[in-house]
């Protein structure tokens, strides 16, 4: 799942700061993840993951009166879970021919 949390109302331009305790609760959360410039993709467990992007939401409320938060799932059940977020664009580099920006 990609994660985008969006702190709403507030007066801060750097959302970096509004950001880091979000960050670290990922981090902390034991799933796989890797954190892009607008947004987080986090592998794992449905539950998890859910539980995760509801935890984050929350914690947002600590520094904004209103957070949008948007997940966008690719769930496949054919292959196993743990892993994809690199295969995925090994995948990609491999059809393309050349390492791209990660």
């Amino acid at each position: 799942a990609e994660l985008e949390i969006v702190p709403v109302g507030t007066h801060n331009a750097s959302l970096s700061v509004l950001l880091a305790k979000v960050a670290q609760r990922v981090a902390s959360s034991g799933l796989d993840y890797r954190v892009g410039p607008m947004g987080t993709v986090v592998e794992g467990e449905w539950d998890r993951v859910m539980s995760l992007a509801k935890q984050c939401h929350e914690a947002m409320f600590a520094s904004a009166v209103r957070v949008m938060t948007t997940i966008r799932i690719d769930d496949r059940r054919d292959r196993p879970d743990s892993g994809r977020i690199t295969q995925k664009v090994q995948s990609l580099e491999a059809k393309a021919g050349l390492p791209l920006r990660t």
